[in-house]
C-alpha cells in the first residue's frame, strides 16, 4: 500500500514544477489568444453582450468595486451596497463572488481603473480554471494507475503521458462552449474551486487528515463565495464522488473519516454563514426566489448542439440551434466527446472501475441541465407530459427550486468529460508512444479550433480618469447625500437593465448612494418609485423624491426624447435648482 500511495505522490507532489509553469504560461497565453482583442484594450473596453449591452457587466464591476472599496473602509457594513437607496444590504440582492472581488482589491488599487482591474480578473480566470483542472487531472489519473495496479514505479514516459493528458484536460474545462458563452456573467467563469475541492475529497477519502480536511472545506468555500449555483453543483458532486467511493471500497468507512470529514463540514459552514446570512435575511423579508422560475433558462436539447454566436468554426453553423436553445450554447466539442468516450471505453475496456464517477457526474449535469420539464425551443411549455427528474429531486433539495438557470449544471458534465478524455488522450499515447508529443499537440489543436470565439465584441466605456467629471463633482460633496439618475427607466426587468451604467458610476463617489440600481432582484418598492417617475418633472414628483431621501438629481439629456422641453420644465419648478452642466449630464440639487 505505500508503495502505491507513493505512486500517486510522484505523479503530483513530485511532478516536475517546470511543467506546472508550462501549464500555466500555456493557459495564459491561450486566454490572451482566445479573448482578442479584449487583452488589447482593456482598461476602456469591456466585454459586449447580447441586446441589453453591457447589463451583467457592468453590475460585476460594480460588486467587485463596492467590495473592494468597503473591504478597506467599512467591512463590518461590506453589504450596504450604495445602490437602491435607502434600502439595507442592497449588496446581498445578488451573489457578491467575493473570491473574484479580492483578486480585483489590488489591481483596483493599483490601476485606479474599475474597467482594468475587472479585465484583469476575467482574463485570468481562465488559466487558473485550466490549472486547477490539470493539477485535478494529474491526481485523478494517478489513482485510476492505482485502481488498475500498473507497475509502482511509473517511467519517464509514463509520467510524460500523464501530464501532457492533464494539460488536455485543463483547456477543455477552462475553454469550453459553456465558459466561452458566460463571458458577462464572471461568477461562472470562477469555477476553479471545483476541482480543487474535489481533487482533496479524493484525498480525504484516501487518508483523512487534517490537512485534507481543512483544505477541502477551504477550497468548498471559495466556490460556494464565488457562486451560489456553483455552491449547489459542486455538493451534488462530492455526494456522489463519497457515495461511488465508498461503494467500491466496501464502505470501510474509519472514524477518521467520520472525524475530519465532520471538521471540513463545520469549517465550510463557519467560512460561509457570514456571507450567506444577509443573503437568507432578504430572502426571507422579499421571498424573491419564488418569482423565479428553473424553466426560464434550462437546457433545451438544441442547446447541446449550439455554440456561441462569435465562435467561428461553428458559430454560423449552429445559429439556428443557438436560437432555439435561447442563447445557451452547451456544444461539449467534437474532439473533447470523442476524447471522453475513448477514456470511458478504455477505462471500462482494462476493468478499471475509476470510469463510474465521471460517467455518473456527466450523467448528473447532463440530466439536471433540463431542469424540471424538457422544453423545446424559447417557450417554458412542457414538451413531455411528465416531469425530468429535477422536478422531483428539488422536492427535497429546495435550493433547486429557486435557480433560474439550470442549464449551468453542465459544469458538471465538462468537469467529468475533461477527466474523461483526459484518460482517453494519455490511452492513445501509450499505444502511440512515439507520438505523444504530436498526439498532444494536435487534441490542443482541436480543442482550441472548436472553442475560440474570435473575436469577441468589446464596447467602449468610460473608465479611470476619463470618467465625467461630474462625478469626481458628487465625490466631494458631503457623505450620504442620495443621488438620483433621470430618466429612470419602465418598471421592468428587461427595461432597467438599460441603465445600469448608472450602478456602474455610483463607483466613482462611494460614500453618495444612488436612489437607482440594478441587481439579481430588484425590490418592488422601487419599481413603484420609476413607476411614479414616468411623467418627471413635477412639483408632485420632485415631493416624491425628497421624501425618497434624494438630494442630487443627475439629468442624461442625451437618453431623453425631447431634452430642451426637459431643461424648460425643470427651470419653472420649485423646490429644485439646477447647479451645473457636465456636458450631457445636467446636475440639479433638490431643496
Amino acid at each position: 500500500m505505500r508503495q502505491r500511495v507513493s505512486f500517486v505522490n510522484k505523479v503530483t507532489s513530485e511532478h516536475s514544477f517546470r511543467f506546472h509553469w508550462f501549464a500555466l504560461l500555456l493557459y495564459s497565453a491561450l486566454a490572451i489568444g482566445m479573448t482578442l482583442p479584449l487583452a488589447l484594450q482593456m482598461s476602456d473596453h469591456l466585454l459586449g453582450t447580447d441586446s441589453n449591452a453591457l447589463n451583467d457587466t457592468f453590475f460585476s464591476v460594480w460588486i467587485f468595486g463596492w467590495q473592494a472599496h468597503q473591504l478597506i473602509a467599512d467591512p463590518v457594513n461590506l453589504f450596504q451596497g450604495n445602490i437602491f437607496f435607502p434600502f439595507q444590504n442592497t449588496l446581498a440582492f445578488s451573489e457578491i463572488i467575493l473570491p473574484g472581488a479580492l483578486w480585483y482589491l489590488p489591481l483596483a488599487y493599483a490601476t485606479q481603473n474599475p474597467v482594468l482591474a475587472y479585465n484583469l480578473v476575467v482574463l485570468s480566470s481562465f488559466p487558473l480554471n485550466g490549472f486547477a483542472m490539470y493539477l485535478y487531472a494529474l491526481d485523478w489519473l494517478a489513482t485510476t494507475d492505482r485502481e488498475q495496479r500498473l507497475p509502482l514505479a511509473p517511467s519517464p514516459r509514463a509520467l510524460r503521458h500523464t501530464r501532457y493528458a492533464a494539460l488536455l484536460a485543463g483547456i477543455i474545462f477552462a475553454f469550453c462552449t459553456y465558459k466561452m458563452g458566460e463571458l458577462r456573467h464572471v461568477q461562472l467563469l470562477m469555477a476553479m474551486f471545483m476541482p480543487l475541492t474535489l481533487l482533496y475529497v479524493a484525498r480525504w477519502a484516501r487518508r483523512p487528515n487534517l490537512r485534507n480536511s481543512l483544505l477541502t472545506a477551504l477550497f468548498f468555500s471559495l466556490n460556494a463565495l464565488s457562486s451560489l449555483y456553483y455552491a449547489v453543483f459542486l455538493a451534488f458532486a462530492i455526494l456522489l464522488y463519497v457515495i461511488v467511493d465508498f461503494a467500491l471500497r466496501r464502505y470501510r468507512l474509519t472514524r477518521a473519516h467520520l472525524a475530519f470529514g465532520a471538521l471540513a463540514a463545520l469549517s465550510a459552514a463557519a467560512l460561509v454563514a457570514p456571507f450567506v446570512l444577509p443573503l437568507l435575511q432578504i430572502e426571507r423579508q422579499y421571498n424573491f426566489s419564488a418569482g423565479r422560475n428553473p424553466r426560464l433558462f434550462s437546457a433545451r436539447p438544441y442547446s447541446y448542439l449550439a455554440a456561441p454566436a462569435s465562435q467561428w468554426l461553428y458559430g454560423n453553423l449552429t445559429r439556428a440551434f443557438y436560437v432555439a436553445s435561447k442563447g445557451q450554447p452547451l456544444f461539449p466539442g467534437l474532439a473533447a466527446t470523442a476524447l471522453s468516450i475513448l477514456g470511458a471505453v478504455a477505462l471500462m475496456a482494462r476493468k478499471n472501475r475509476a470510469w463510474i464517477f465521471p460517467v455518473l457526474l456527466a450523467a448528473l449535469g447532463f440530466i439536471l441541465s433540463f431542469g424540471p420539464d424538457l422544453i423545446l425551443g424559447r417557450t417554458t411549455v412542457a414538451a413531455l407530459p411528465f416531469s425530468l427528474p429535477y422536478e422531483y429531486l428539488a422536492r427535497v433539495v429546495t435550493p433547486l427550486k429557486g435557480l433560474n438557470a439550470p442549464s449551468r449544471f453542465v459544469v458538471l458534465s465538462m468537469l467529468a468529460l475533461s477527466l474523461l478524455a483526459a484518460y482517453g488522450a494519455r490511452a492513445w499515447m501509450q499505444r502511440a508512444p512515439r507520438w505523444a508529443s504530436w498526439i498532444t499537440a494536435a487534441c490542443a489543436l482541436a480543442l482550441v479550433l472548436e472553442y475560440i470565439p474570435a473575436p469577441l465584441r468589446l464596447t467602449p466605456v468610460e473608465a479611470g480618469a476619463n470618467v465625467s467629471p461630474l462625478y469626481a463633482y458628487l465625490a466631494q460633496q458631503p457623505r450620504g447625500e442620495a443621488i438620483v439618475h433621470i430618466p429612470m427607466g419602465a418598471p421592468t426587468f428587461a427595461d432597467q437593465d438599460k441603465y445600469v451604467a448608472y450602478t456602474y458610476s455610483a463607483l466613482y463617489h462611494p460614500y453618495q448612494p444612488i436612489v437607482n440600481g440594478y441587481s439579481t432582484f430588484i425590490p418592488p418598492d422601487y419599481y413603484a418609485l420609476v413607476r411614479d417617475m414616468q411623467d418627471f418633472p413635477t412639483r408632485r414628483k420632485i415631493n416624491r423624491l425628497q421624501a425618497w431621501g434624494a438630494q442630487w438629481v443627475v439629468v442624461h439629456s442625451d437618453l431623453l426624447k425631447q431634452p430642451q422641453a426637459m431643461r424648460d420644465k425643470l427651470a419653472r419648478l420649485p423646490g429644485i435648482e439646477h447647479v451645473q452642466d457636465f456636458g450631457a449630464l445636467w446636475l440639479y440639487r433638490i431643496r
